[in-house]
């Protein structure tokens, strides 16, 4: 039941009306404030323009209006009985009031408020729901009278209480307001309530457990607001009370829940690197603050799209990169929505080439054995030693293998590890291998100066001549081998079992029976375990192969087949601390701005055996200089390298100075990037890589060495 009346607004009218209880003495004429000739004294009984009595004669004797319901405003819905205040007043004296609705007289309140102030109570339910007319009489003692009308909103359907709440609700607007919020502590959100039976007075908030200090006022108007600041973390509730000047009070609880700052501590992937197709594990590390009321949430979001929730703290998640490199985010935030200060990443790479076993019916275990492609697309796989033994012995045993995996023995004349296999262009002896030099006995030993050929015609075995001439002590081990013309071969450096050498012969094949010369001058250095690479100007660049940590321990140098019967000369050295032994050297190939530079890949440096290094350098033919590379990802040494069809460069296995190696990586020549790529199936060191074709597919076949020889080759595919 709601009232509406036709009086002037209550507020001004109670003001004038607390002047006349509070006793305030007459004042002079034009000083006393009014709202209407009734509430003048008889000396200035007009109300004047400015609302203050002045002198004159006045035709009203007789004033009323209706107030309202006790404790509701005049738009309320009204139920039960209510009291009903009306003010009345007469300048000759208030003789009696009376408030009716049509010929229903109401009886006045057994509590009668003070004058001018008079109570009726109304029983609602003696009408039906809708406006009901009512209207209040005064007769003042000189028997003149005044009326005031009214309508009261009557809806029995409403429970009859003396007050209700209709709203009570927290967020940051009213119209986005619910029952319940979560704010970061140190975070404001609002209170907001509507109720009934208050009239225009406010209702009372607190707060529980010991939570007052949140809000910015313990007292809430009518449709007003009040705002709560979280200083107080918990689950905090919040109760409104709605007390009327008649009847019961009546409450309503809600609940904000003040929540400290999430905590995003790590992201971890266990492998950083798979197969295309296969998975990594995500282990997340998070916390939402000491103790939170309410848990916020925890999310890991890839670059390529995928989202992961519902995470737990320490507990890994699987995840499958749809593209070749996806960045994981730990995205974590409370439970009001406000992110962790810091966002954790990790990087799984789903790597480009596979590797798949060739052969696992072959359990050799080969170090130091060659590894050749062939013109009819097999691989010879020659010598080498079982690096498990504590003192090995050299194998005279190679094996043939072809693209199906099959793998067939052929004896060597003579056992081989650490030896050099060279294929030869053309003449009488084009398509041959020529095997030279490397150990021979168990230890190893001193190594021989004998080679051979094997005849891929024949598929056989032969022996030509040793690898010495003249004065030149050509037994040899670790060398180096290098076809600079189609007929003719470098073999250099080396140990002989006691020292390293500097000596060099030019290997002459254009005819049926080899012949060997003397190189013009012999090397710069002495040097073993290093590396020789034909550039395009047909030199050759020898890196490496000597301990030292001086200028002069660190040259590099070129031998030039055009001088004489060939020459060695220097080019630029390695960067300080790079002597380099047992590294990689290959000849990039392709269009890129890096086309025909040599890249130089870890190795070790250092005195004794030295420490496996990560670093790379470009040697640039033209300026004869070195320069840094990308670095590897992992450190290694006694590793192997190819140049692939991409115009890549694939580095494979080795050692990390501790472990035998799996892994993978690619130098890529056009960015100067180094990029991961699949392991291989075994863990390889001293090993080989050759190219084999596959399904009319150039792949990469590596062969010797496994720890756990389960598969004796396997092959990369690049793409």
């Amino acid at each position: 039941m709601m009232m509406e009346f036709s009086k002037k607004p209550l507020l001004p009218l109670l003001a004038v009306l607390a002047l006349g209880v509070a006793g305030c003495p007459i004042q002079a004429g034009d000083q006393i404030p009014c709202v209407e000739d009734v509430t003048c004294p008889a000396q200035y009984p007009v109300c004047g323009p400015t609302g203050k009595c002045i002198a004159g004669a006045s035709g009203a004797r007789a004033s009323v209006a209706i107030v309202g319901a006790d404790g509701y405003a005049p738009t309320d819905l009204l139920s039960g009985t209510v009291r009903m205040l009306v003010v009345a007043r007469a300048a000759t004296g208030v003789a009696t009031v009376r408030l009716a609705s049509g010929s229903t007289n109401f009886a006045a309140s057994s509590t009668a408020p003070a004058p001018p102030l008079f109570a009726f109570d109304v029983d609602t339910t003696a009408f039906p729901d809708g406006d009901v007319p009512v209207t209040a009489t005064v007769v003042a003692g000189d028997t003149s009278t005044g009326t005031a009308n009214g309508v009261l909103h009557v809806d029995n359907a409403l429970p009859p209480v003396g007050a209700r709440i209709t709203a009570f609700s927290v967020g940051t607007s009213e119209a986005a307001s619910t029952g319940s919020a979560n704010i970061s502590s140190g975070g404001t959100t609002k209170l907001w309530a509507s109720f009934t039976g208050r009239g225009n007075s406010a209702a009372m908030l607190s707060c529980a457990p010991a939570c007052n200090t949140t809000l910015s006022a313990t007292s809430i108007a009518n449709g007003g607001n009040v705002t709560v600041t979280g200083s107080v973390n918990g689950a905090l509730t919040y109760t409104l009370t709605v007390t009327p000047s008649t009847g019961p009070s009546v409450t309503s609880n809600l609940t904000v829940n003040v929540v400290p700052p999430a905590n995003a501590i790590s992201l971890t992937t266990i492998p950083s690197v798979i197969h295309q197709g296969s998975s990594a594990t995500l282990t997340p590390t998070f916390d939402f603050g000491s103790s939170p009321a309410v848990s916020g949430t925890a999310t890991i979001v890839g670059t390529d799209g995928s989202k992961y929730s519902n995470l737990v703290s320490g507990i890994g998640v699987q995840v499958a990169p749809t593209v070749p490199t996806t960045t994981y985010s730990l995205q974590v935030s409370n439970a009001a929505g406000a992110p962790a200060a810091s966002v954790p990443t990790a990087t799984v790479t789903a790597a480009s080439g596979t590797w798949s076993p060739l052969n696992n019916i072959t359990f050799d275990v080969r170090r130091g054995a060659t590894v050749t492609a062939l013109d009819n697309g097999k691989v010879l796989i020659a010598g080498g030693m079982d690096g498990t033994n504590p003192n090995p012995v050299p194998s005279q045993t190679a094996r043939l293998c072809d693209a199906t995996g099959a793998c067939v023995s052929r004896t060597m004349g003579t056992p081989r590890a650490f030896h050099t296999a060279v294929k030869v262009g053309s003449g009488p002896n084009a398509g041959k291998v020529l095997l030279a030099g490397g150990y021979t006995a168990p230890g190893p030993a001193t190594p021989t100066i004998s080679a051979e050929f094997y005849d891929m015609g024949a598929d056989a075995f032969t022996n030509t001549t040793a690898i010495t001439t003249g004065t030149v002590t050509a037994a040899r081990a670790r060398h180096i081998a290098v076809l600079f013309s189609t007929t003719t071969i470098l073999i250099a450096g080396g140990t002989d079992g006691t020292t390293n050498l500097n000596t060099a012969i030019k290997y002459d094949i254009s005819t049926a029976t080899p012949t060997t010369a003397n190189v013009s001058n012999t090397m710069t250095q002495q040097r073993a375990g290093f590396t020789a690479t034909l550039l395009g100007s047909g030199s050759v660049l020898i890196v490496g192969g000597k301990t030292g940590s001086t200028l002069a321990d660190r040259t590099a140098e070129l031998f030039d087949p055009t001088t004489g019967n060939g020459t060695f000369s220097d080019t630029g050295a390695l960067l300080s601390g790079e002597d380099k032994r047992s590294h990689s050297a290959v000849l990039i190939g392709g269009a890129s701005a890096n086309s025909g530079k040599v890249l130089i890949s870890g190795g070790v440096n250092g005195a004794g055996n030295g420490t496996p290094s990560s670093t790379q350098f470009l040697y640039a033919p033209g300026s004869g200089t070195f320069v840094s590379a990308a670095p590897m990802a992992t450190a290694r040494s006694n590793h192997a390298a190819i140049s692939l069809s991409t115009d890549s460069v694939l580095i494979c296995g080795g050692t990390d100075g501790t472990d035998i190696l799996k892994t993978c990586e690619r130098y890529d020549p056009a960015s100067g990037n180094q990029f991961p790529t699949a392991p291989l199936m075994e863990a390889r060191t001293d090993f080989g890589l050759a190219a084999i074709t596959i399904s009319s597919l150039v792949e990469i076949l590596a062969a010797g060495s496994p720890i756990t020889p389960s598969t004796f080759a396997e092959t990369y595919n690049p793409n």
